[in-house]
């Protein structure tokens, strides 16, 4: 099909809109793991009859980077006459998404969007679709052989965990005992989190070392638990780093619960409600935050594009950068902009 693209793109300024402007976007779609559409509105002029659906299937529903994600989705693809299925499961692992991923697909969408919980694990599900004529492209996380996809859109991680590791150095002088909480020993952006996190730490600040890693899934309870064990196997620690947002309200819950709040430092990754609201208390030091609305609305772009003919419009990769929140800036427009959607 070569029918040409309307002159809209994703505005920048809108890309990385504030909260309330995205939440707008998301009413209509809401967080559960039932599959939702909405902007069934008449399609665009240049697709003529022809009406697009893109699928998404996010890591884990419930979670507000993946709600921020899809409302950025939802807005780009209203305005392309698409509509949007959100689909997924509240357990952030292959054995919960590799259904969803089979019952998406068995519906034949025009394309689908998803956030592998695992680069190896979902590649079976994900070539099912593939082989169905489906394009897919990944957001967030990614696979290990990316060859078929027709776009692999994320944030930089590595250097996401290279501004944790700054922070962290600079708070504890350069020397002192930090652990790290995971929600995956797997997936990308987590791999790559920890990653640009300790050899950020190896490089300029050897002095601090990461004694322990966890890994632990949701619900944040779970975080609250492995936090007080950790501190009693390790009692010298002195920071803690969430690679994800349970992480980093479970190490807050649980410093809290038993009076430490202030005693050992928290930096998590992400930007939701709850962690920007214990930013502020200082119950979080500070939070590496993503441009999550961006990444849903390129692949609302990329897909639309696919379909469209329009290839050469396509990125193949795209790694977006984080940004540092602390209690000082979070409240400023320039910063409170990155702050996820309830």
């Amino acid at each position: 099909m070569s029918a040409h693209r309307p002159s809209h793109r994703w505005p920048r300024a809108l890309a990385l809109a504030p909260a309330a402007g995205l939440a707008l976007a998301l009413a209509a779609c809401g967080s559960s793991g039932a599959s939702t559409a909405s902007g069934s509105g008449s399609p665009s002029a240049s697709t003529g009859s022809k009406h697009f659906t893109i699928a998404y299937v996010p890591g884990a529903t419930g979670v507000s980077f993946y709600d921020t994600l899809v409302a950025g989705m939802r807005t780009e693809a209203r305005t392309l006459g698409m509509s949007v299925l959100y689909q997924g499961s509240p357990d952030f692992a292959p054995s919960a998404q590799t259904p969803v991923v089979d019952a998406v697909c068995s519906r034949h969408p025009s394309a689908l969007v998803v956030s592998p919980t695992d680069p190896k694990a979902m590649a079976p599900a994900i070539d099912t679709c593939l082989n169905a004529g489906i394009p897919v492209i990944t957001v967030d996380t990614q696979l290990s052989d990316p060859a078929k996809l027709t776009s692999q859109i994320t944030t930089d991680n590595i250097q996401g965990g290279k501004v944790a590791a700054a922070y962290i150095g600079k708070q504890l002088h350069g020397t002192g005992q930090i652990a790290v909480l995971s929600l995956s020993p797997t997936a990308t952006t987590q791999v790559d989190r920890v990653q640009g996190l300790e050899n950020a730490l190896k490089a300029s600040y050897p002095g601090i070392k990461v004694v322990t890693l966890q890994y632990t899934a949701q619900p944040v309870t779970f975080s609250q638990t492995v936090v007080r064990s950790i501190l009693a196997a390790h009692p010298g620690i002195k920071a803690i780093f969430g690679a994800a947002e349970p992480n980093a309200e479970g190490a807050a819950a649980a410093l809290a619960a038993d009076g430490m709040t202030g005693k050992v430092l928290v930096v998590g990754f992400d930007a939701s409600p709850t962690e920007v609201a214990l930013l502020k208390k200082g119950q979080v030091s500070a939070l590496v935050a993503q441009q999550a609305g961006t990444e849903g609305a390129r692949a609302a772009e990329f897909a639309y594009d696919k379909l469209t003919g329009r290839t050469s419009a396509i990125q193949a990769s795209v790694q977006l950068p984080d940004v540092l929140l602390t209690k000082s800036n979070v409240s400023e427009p320039a910063f409170a902009k990155y702050a996820y959607i309830p």
